[in-house]
């Protein structure tokens, strides 16, 4: 495999603020020791509830933000050691497309002039060559005839056409990888489907790699090639069939949450009937999934999990038990029933 384009390393981010009484202050570490890298042409998803990191990870990938501890690489170079023309490479090889695409887009300009901007900014065509430049950047992502879409504001296109103006931006700089954060959540199944589809498109045709963060698994089964499971700021599971074979008990309640096409099953279990994540500022001594594990032994209480590799596959799991559960959640046909507190692996 190819060298990867982002690399992180031990990667630590740690916030401070206040108490609500104003007296003292918590430290909450968002990003907890994460080691990860991305590689060109690949989907990486990173999936987890909300407060897990996924949305920090995404701003340490992208250099919006500063790692407390660690190193954030990019093709082997130290984001704090990165010149001007390094730096320049950088902003123009790794691209974001946001959650609310509404909110990226100027409301005051034109698809044609938020565009044009980019291409006098970055020198991408002469004067005489920008117009038909952009109209091939809208076709590419579905928007035909871009004519119709050049000259309107943000505001007369739906969700799912802002979405795919946002991501010809970013695929104007013809990046290697595209950081995308929650880019469905604010679009209609359908739409999700569209822009799902548009991203294994563009993939295919100019091997663009994509880093998304997500919290549906059903949307991400269908586009990823590795998904990394995150859970209070570490990455608990990394593999490529999560989906089928999952190894950590996180994983596996991720997965039975999920809703389903399948008319007679519905969900397995809802996320309703387990316990709430604790916040980030109360991290239990030993394994920090414990407090919700139907599965935790003595040693989950004394020890903390760190990723290792499991004898079979590409997986990796942050789990005492993870050879000994991996047999037991294995989902056949994308569904099994989930063990009972009452099963024979209950501690």
């Amino acid at each position: 495999m190819n060298a990867p384009i982002l690399s992180l390393c031990g990667i630590q981010q740690t916030y401070t603020s206040r108490n609500a009484s104003g007296w003292g202050s918590t430290r909450v570490r968002a990003v907890d020791g994460i080691d990860l890298d991305v590689f060109e042409g690949e989907t990486l998803a990173i999936v987890g509830e909300s407060g897990s990191g996924k949305s920090t990870l995404a701003k340490l990938l992208l250099m919006l933000t500063s790692p407390t501890s660690g190193k954030a690489l990019f093709n082997g170079k130290d984001f704090a050691s990165l010149d001007g023309e390094l730096r320049h490479q950088f902003r123009r090889e790794v691209q974001a497309v946001f959650q609310d695409p509404a909110s990226s887009l100027n409301p005051r300009m034109t698809i044609e002039k938020t565009l044009r901007f980019i291409v006098k900014r970055h020198a991408l065509r002469s004067a005489t060559d920008i117009r038909p430049f952009l109209a091939d950047c809208l076709m590419r992502v579905g928007l035909n005839p871009p004519e119709r879409y050049l000259e309107r504001y943000p505001h007369e296109l739906s969700g799912g056409q802002q979405q795919r103006v946002a991501i010809a931006r970013a695929m104007m700089m013809a990046p290697k990888v595209i950081v995308a954060d929650e880019p469905l959540s604010s679009l209609d199944v359908s739409v999700q489907a569209q822009i799902l589809d548009l991203m294994k498109s563009l993939r295919t045709l100019t091997n663009v790699g994509f880093v998304v963060i997500s919290h549906d698994l059903g949307a991400m089964h269908s586009i990823a090639d590795r998904t990394a499971v995150m859970y209070r700021g570490r990455i608990v599971e990394i593999g490529e069939n999560i989906y089928t074979h999952p190894r950590h008990p996180y994983t596996k309640l991720l997965l039975d949450a999920r809703l389903t096409a399948d008319p007679t099953r519905g969900r397995i279990r809802s996320m309703a009937s387990a316990p709430s994540m604790p916040t980030l500022a109360a991290t239990p001594n030993g394994c920090r999934f414990r407090p919700r594990c139907h599965y935790a032994v003595a040693l989950c209480e004394t020890a903390d999990p760190m990723l290792r590799p499991m004898p079979i596959g590409q997986t990796q799991v942050a789990c005492h038990r993870a050879e000994e559960l991996s047999r037991h959640f294995e989902i056949p046909g994308g569904g099994q029933r989930a063990p009972s507190t009452g099963d024979s692996l209950k501690a």
